[in-house]
């Protein structure tokens, strides 16, 4: 779990390499007596002035149920139009055999890049459009290679503590498992959001 070890570590990122940096922390109250405190705890980072594209870092340990209580990644807002929800990961050997639920994947039509991919969610025509181009399509596939658990994430996530995102639709290359805070593997993943946005643009 993140505790205050990991802001500092991104604290010093961001100072390192010139970016601005917002945290917010908020304790919840404490039940009883030597109950660790928990926090709900939030961070963003703009890649650059011109907040086109941000790191988010999000944990709360009492969030909605059946909601992911721990994330991060980077986000890029796109097209009003596209109001899907939808969840794209790199197809795995389980999904080949198809050892996996019997749930209905969406494809795109793209052989290549549908026998690639295991895309879930609720898919309208604006962002099958959107995804059907071949060099969006190019960028997600790299982007799927950057960690094990990386995933592409359309609009599933509530990420109203950053102002230019709030209200805007957005596509982010996600790890919805834990937070990365390796600078290293942080700077890989703006350097591929930013290669997104470069084709939608």
């Amino acid at each position: 779990m993140e505790d205050k070890s990991d802001i500092k570590i991104l604290r010093e990122f961001a100072k390192s390499t010139n970016r601005a940096i917002v945290v917010r922390e908020l304790p919840y109250p404490k039940s009883g007596i030597g109950i660790i405190q928990k926090m709900k705890r939030t961070v963003y980072v703009p890649n650059n002035p011109e907040k086109k594209s941000f790191f988010l870092w999000f944990n709360d340990p009492y969030y909605k149920i059946g909601q992911t209580t721990v994330f991060s990644g980077a986000f890029i807002p796109i097209s009003s139009r596209i109001k899907s929800k939808l969840n794209i990961r790199k197809r795995n050997i389980l999904d080949k055999l198809k050892i996996l639920s019997k749930t209905k994947t969406i494809k795109i039509g793209n052989d290549y890049f549908d026998s690639r991919v295991v895309i879930s969610g609720d898919l309208d025509m604006e962002s099958k459009r959107f995804l059907s181009q071949s060099r969006i399509q190019k960028q997600i596939l790299k982007a799927l290679k950057i960690e094990s658990n990386t995933l592409i994430s359309i609009n599933e996530y509530k990420i109203d503590f950053v102002p230019e995102l709030n209200h805007s639709p957005y596509l982010s290359i996600i790890n919805r498992y834990g937070w990365d805070i390796d600078k290293n593997i942080i700077e890989i993943i703006f350097n591929q959001i930013e290669k997104i946005r470069d084709v939608i643009n």
